[in-house]
């Protein structure tokens, strides 16, 4: 059996859903698919740059990631040269790692995310098969790309696949993506998730008492996902009940505008004791295990990772409408879905669940069920092999 080369392009290697996701499917694929030799170029570095290596024939970074103060210290001039070239254009730099690249003849070009796009460009003109995994909708599509460049090249791609039905709709709808290019295939999360922290243990850890209830979030604090609302949500909670509750809000860091912001806002509005915020770290489903109730509270969000997390822990999920993948995912009273932006709304039904034992007992077991029979990992990571294949 002849051997296969395949490039996969990452936009990173954060502790975030889309390089996990990638990374997932490079194990299973390295795994199934003995005759696949497997290159990676990470656009940036990040937490998971040991795991992507570890599964690479060769790995190429296309910006250093600097780890700490003290690689930049220990490191500075070669960094400088690096890092600081005055003339050198993005596309400069592009140009030069895929005229590197080209000369490894790959069979297959698979980008993740829409920022891989510009990557895949020169693979795809030289008439090599690329697949494009597109998890945004159009606000984070156009945070990296302006609409003309997207309408430009959206064609340049042999296959998509889309994170969502959202995404799909979206990309065929406002970017004219052909239809027949594009494929939705949910993102999916392991069968067994990693716990390393028993509940009581965390919950002792976090200072949060044993009658407290745990209403929450886990995400990258920014604009499209939300998390400044955090604190006047908070208060419209207490506003609602008497019950005790602490609103874990799991992201970020403690050095971030968003964090900083909202820690200022729950001061502010009398709530900072009932908000615990959490630095985004390596075990996030530790503390999602612990939640009674977890909100999405995104604006606009494909199909996130933490949301399959949740319903894999059978938790009860509240989302706004009009606000991507959770969409699909969540109706038919697989979850709570709430009026755009409605604050009171969100509010109220967060507090019918934590009312309510047997209400919440009863959405996690739906949105279980659901996660189990339709979005099986082996069911969607087989939808993506066979793509693969069939380029090959």
């Amino acid at each position: 059996m002849s051997t296969k080369k395949i490039l996969f392009i990452s936009h990173e290697a954060s502790l975030s859903g889309a390089p996990i996701l990638v990374l997932d499917l490079i194990k299973r694929l390295k795994k199934e698919k003995e005759n696949y030799q497997i290159d990676i170029l990470l656009i940036r570095g990040g937490e998971l740059y040991e795991e992507f290596a570890k599964v690479a024939n060769n790995i190429v970074v296309a910006h250093y990631h600097l780890q700490s103060f003290s690689f930049l210290k220990r490191n500075l001039k070669r960094v400088q040269s690096i890092v600081f070239r005055k003339k050198e254009t993005q596309q400069d730099k592009i140009d030069k790692i895929t005229i590197s690249l080209l000369e490894n003849k790959y069979d297959l070009v698979y980008g993740n995310t829409m920022e891989s796009l510009i990557w895949t460009l020169p693979f795809y003109k030289k008439n090599i098969p690329t697949i494009v995994a597109i998890h945004e909708l159009s606000f984070g599509i156009e945070s990296t790309y302006s609409k003309e460049f997207v309408l430009e090249n959206i064609s340049n791609i042999t296959q998509i696949i889309a994170g969502s039905q959202a995404v799909a709709d979206n990309l065929i709808n406002k970017y004219n993506a052909a239809p027949q290019k594009v494929t939705a295939i949910h993102s999916f999360v392991d069968n067994v998730l990693n716990l390393q922290k028993d509940k009581e243990l965390l919950k002792k850890e976090l200072n949060i008492k044993n009658e407290e209830l745990i209403v929450g979030i886990a995400s990258s604090q920014e604009l499209r996902k939300g998390t400044e609302m955090v604190p006047v949500l908070v208060q419209k909670i207490k506003q609602k009940t008497d019950l005790n509750f602490k609103f874990i809000n799991l992201g970020g860091t403690s050095k971030s505008a968003a964090v900083r912001c909202a820690k200022l806002d729950a001061e502010k509005l009398g709530v900072e004791k009932d908000i615990i915020f959490i630095d985004h770290n390596k075990t996030p489903n530790d503390y999602i295990n612990i939640f009674d109730v977890f909100l999405l509270m995104s604006r606009e969000d494909p199909f996130p990772l933490v949301m399959l997390t949740a319903a894999k822990l059978k938790k009860p999920i509240v989302a706004f409408e009009k606000s991507g993948g959770a969409v699909e995912f969540l109706e038919n009273n697989h979850g709570v879905l709430v009026p755009y932006l409605d604050m009171d709304t969100m509010a109220e039904e967060t507090v019918k669940l934590m009312q309510d034992a047997n209400l919440r007992e009863s959405y996690g077991e739906n949105i279980y069920q659901r996660l189990e029979n339709e979005y099986s990992d082996k069911k969607l990571a087989g939808k993506i092999f066979t793509i693969i294949d069939n380029l090959l």
